[in-house]
């Protein structure tokens, strides 16, 4: 894919400040446009990582929000080393979910020598056709972070999830200052990593940063509204 298609297509919103939420129920999604938040990945299974959502499941967020909805593909849980039929399957998952709707997709693949499976993950990107493609935390699994925020941008990814390899990224934010200062404008560091109200700030005062991404848990589980509000607060007032 060339980098003018890259930059031609018409997704990322340049310097708006997004609140990415991951959710896995219509109650999930509803709690999070009552918060304030802009944007949903949609996954099932979180507590292994997230995995591939039904496409009923998508059709019912459909119908109950107008919040933007990015789709994971991920045919199962473990590692991100797909064999030839899980990258067929995971093809046919993201032409299905184009299909019902999806305003985005979420995926990629690795080697078993820890790089970016290009072959596989460019099927998932002409797969996903016009919609953006956000490559997941496989990507924190890189040996070579920098070279795969290159190698991305000319595969055409408009996204990349990452913690900068940290289970807590607000733990040392400066590794994903040197991660979005190395991408640039594209493509677009969304940061994640436990990511929550108690400590985003630390992140939101980086202006490199524009995009967040957190799964937004209350105590009694799934999304809690006030605590999309408060996030979504600390990201803007960071700007």
């Amino acid at each position: 894919m060339s980098v003018s298609r890259y930059l031609l297509k018409p997704h990322v919103r340049e310097k708006q400040r997004i609140l990415e939420i991951c959710c896995t129920s219509v109650e999930c999604v509803i709690a999070t446009g009552s918060g304030g938040g802009d944007r949903i990945e949609l996954c099932e299974n979180l507590e292994v990582g997230g995995v591939t959502p039904s496409g009923d499941l998508l059709k019912e967020v459909k119908g109950a929000s107008s919040l933007q909805v990015f789709v994971l593909i991920r045919c199962r849980s473990g590692n991100f080393q797909f064999t030839e039929r899980e990258v067929s399957s995971m093809v046919e998952q993201i032409e299905e979910m184009r299909l019902l709707g999806a305003d985005g997709i979420v995926g990629g693949a690795l080697t078993d020598e820890g790089n970016i499976d290009e072959e596989a993950t460019s099927r998932f990107i002409n797969a996903a056709g016009p919609l953006p493609f956000t490559f997941h935390r496989a990507f924190d699994e890189l040996n070579d972070a920098m070279m795969g925020i290159t190698r991305l941008r000319d595969l055409g990814v408009e996204r990349i999830l990452s913690s900068a390899g940290l289970s807590t990224a607000s733990e040392d934010p400066q590794r994903l200052r040197e991660l979005a200062d190395h991408a640039g404008e594209y493509p677009v560091i969304l940061a994640c990593g436990g990511i929550r109200s108690k400590n985003i700030r630390a992140l939101a005062e980086l202006r490199e940063l524009r995009e967040f991404h957190s799964a937004a848990t209350g105590a009694a589980g799934g999304v809690d509204e006030e605590e999309v509000r408060e996030m979504k607060a600390a990201i803007m007032q960071g700007c």
